[in-house]
């Protein structure tokens, strides 16, 4: 089975690569590549589990697919939060991958711009 594995960095698609292991065995896995690069004094460290058409449902064709995503630098702002550095982790299905990972990157990149408006009127 063919996992996708993308880094996230501040709104940009730093690295994407394919893993032959279950998505299960590879998110276990990337936490303990994350440990490394988490600084426990300043952030959180979050795996959440989404489902892949709860980020594009007209993707229905494709089931109820897990997307993991990893984070290891986030920015709490009152009920909401804003992941500066992750990782996601779903089964690779292809072009459809690449468009989950890309709307991912794009909310990310938006939520960042907020955040540094947000900043600037304080």
């Amino acid at each position: 089975m063919s996992t996708i594995v993308a880094h996230v960095e501040l709104g940009e698609l730093r690295e994407q690569r394919l893993v032959e292991s279950s998505v299960e065995d590879v998110v276990r896995s990337l936490l303990f590549e994350v440990l490394n690069l988490w600084d426990p004094r300043r952030s959180d460290l979050v795996v959440t589990k989404e489902r892949l058409l709860d980020i594009k449902p007209e993707l229905v064709e494709y089931g109820d697919v897990d997307v993991y995503i990893v984070s290891y630098d986030i920015e709490w702002r009152d009920d909401s939060v804003v992941d500066k550095r992750f990782f996601i982790v779903m089964k690779n299905l292809g072009e459809v991958s690449n468009e989950v990972i890309s709307e991912l990157v794009n909310l990310s990149r938006v939520a960042l711009l907020e955040l540094e408006k947000e900043v600037k009127s304080l």
